[in-house]
């Protein structure tokens, strides 16, 4: 059980200073891909998580989210086609420090590329989703509600919003 935990304890550490792992998905090779990424939840406060969201769609991203036995951390994955995705990510350390940042990913055949992205929250908010690309403004606005930590990140711009905008 040590040797099992110590594993664990080594791929979470692995996988956390990569970001993101990808693999050739074994029953279509070359084509879909599998996107890792670190996922963590601790009972002090602590977390991290990255959401995928189509640009397609305009929505959320099924993933499969894989936790060791306490659930407190582990990694969700994306099996996904080559394309245009949208990556909220969010972490909060267990002293309450809130980081996130927003990035338009393409993947290819090779990988994946990062376009563009935003640092929207360093203990503070730097970006409000008024000066976000409207496109990405709007899906993440309309999927407000399956963002972690969404509410916290742009809490300012929800405190100025309009109550008649909806």
């Amino acid at each position: 059980m040590t040797q099992k935990g110590s594993n664990t304890s080594e791929a979470l550490r692995r996988a956390k200073e990569d970001e993101m792992t990808i693999e050739d998905n074994l029953e279509e090779p070359g084509y879909a891909k599998i996107l890792s990424f670190p996922y963590r939840r601790t009972g002090m406060g602590g977390f991290d998580d990255t959401i995928l969201l189509s640009f397609r769609t305009r929505k959320v991203i099924k993933s499969i989210l894989r936790t060791t036995r306490s659930g407190n951390h582990g990694t969700r994955q994306y099996r996904l086609l080559p394309g245009k995705y949208l990556q909220y990510s969010v972490s909060r350390s267990n002293g309450g420090n809130l980081y996130a940042d927003v990035a338009i990913i393409r993947l290819n055949e090779e990988g994946t590329v990062k376009e563009k992205q935003w640092q929207v929250f360093n203990r503070e908010q730097l970006l409000s989703l008024d000066e976000l690309p409207d496109t990405i403004r709007e899906i993440l606005v309309s999927n407000k509600d399956e963002l972690p930590l969404f509410q916290s990140v742009f809490a300012l711009d929800h405190l100025n919003q309009d109550p008649d905008q909806g």
